[in-house]
């Protein structure tokens, strides 16, 4: 039990600090679980990446809960998930009110811009650790490298993990052979039951939320909003939204709705890990699909950047978080500081 409260405790704590989405959510959890408190291996975390990019649901999330089972069982994998979530969901629900005074202070948007640039050199740390050897690994370069392709042509991001896990088995192969509360519940459980990707991917389907007259276009924009700016998983977009559609118990079931399948789904992902772990045919396959989730951090990398990056000043900042994670500067101490630089800038 002792193993099982030193999961809820770190995630809760996640869920209060990991500011910055899915990406930067894998990059925190590879940095601190992985390289500082060796909750798994490198190679171990790869194939629960790449896992996760299997099954609907959000990924940062659902990651919490597989780390938690690895680290202390059903009880780790319900409590990882649950501490993750509900202290996100508690700031999202205190903020949703107060986004729209606050939002433009330039403060805040200081303090913000040092987290995304930390964010940005946090997620390239997190490729280049992930990342094997080239001359090692070789053919894991080559699956991050054809996934980063496809996903830049468009393609869904679950149909390219399974698609790049397909040719890794055909490269082994070819080597060797406003609503009404309840209805808000079953609109988010919908939604948690066939979202596949990152939490990026719940824009689209929160479209219907305007369509159906719970929210107006406005009210749903500041809502994703919020969801990017507070910590935790993304997908406390949905206690945003379910505040604004129907109030605090509009929040709750809606938060509940869009996680509940990834408790479900992420406990038998859990198990069938277990019973497939050495089976050759099965680890080539989660081999491809590790390679494949890499390639879509880097694209979200590329995707990030694009946005943050607007200068040679913020390049620079960003080149200097990602020296001092070279330096072996714990990730939480580095956020605090962007965040604090960020503010005084924008103070000055």
């Amino acid at each position: 039990m002792q193993r099982a409260l030193e999961v809820l405790r770190t995630f809760f704590f996640l869920g209060l600090t990991a500011f910055g989405g899915p990406a930067a959510h894998i990059a925190i959890f590879q940095r601190l679980l992985v390289e500082e408190r060796g909750w798994v291996k490198r190679e171990d975390f790869r194939k629960l990446l790449g896992a996760v990019n299997l099954i609907p649901g959000p990924n940062s999330t659902e990651m919490t809960m597989l780390l938690g089972y690895t680290r202390a069982g059903g009880w780790g994998l319900m409590l990882g998930g649950l501490g993750f979530i509900v202290p996100a969901a508690l700031v999202t629900l205190l903020l949703v009110a107060l986004y729209r005074d606050f939002a433009e202070v330039p403060l805040v948007q200081g303090a913000f811009l040092g987290f995304r640039l930390a964010v940005l050199a946090l997620i390239a740390q997190a490729l280049m650790d992930l990342l094997p050897h080239p001359r090692q690994e070789p053919f894991t370069w080559i699956f991050a490298l054809s996934a980063l392709g496809l996903v830049a042509l468009g393609l869904n991001e679950a149909l390219v993990v399974l698609l790049v896990g397909l040719l890794a088995l055909g490269a082994r192969r070819a080597r060797v052979l406003a609503a009404e509360p309840f209805t808000l519940f079953l609109f988010f459980l919908k939604v948690g039951a066939v979202l596949f990707g990152s939490g990026y991917v719940l824009v689209a389907f929160l479209q219907e939320t305007v369509a159906r007259g719970w929210l107006r276009p406005t009210e749903l924009l500041d809502a994703v909003a919020l969801g990017q700016i507070t910590p935790g998983p993304l997908l406390t977009t949905a206690t945003a939204v379910g505040y604004l559609a129907s109030g605090v118990f509009g929040a709750a079931l809606a938060t509940v709705g869009i996680f509940l399948p990834s408790f479900i789904v992420s406990a038998l992902l859990a198990r069938f890990l277990e019973r497939v772990a050495g089976n050759p045919v099965a680890e080539i396959f989660l081999k491809g699909a590790a390679g494949a989730a890499l390639g879509l951090i880097a694209w979200a990398l590329w995707l990030l950047g694009r946005e943050v990056l607007t200068g040679w000043l913020e390049a620079a900042l960003a080149l200097l978080a990602l020296v001092l994670l070279r330096r072996k500067v714990p990730v939480m101490l580095l956020l605090g500081i962007s965040a604090l630089g960020g503010a005084i800038w924008a103070l000055a």
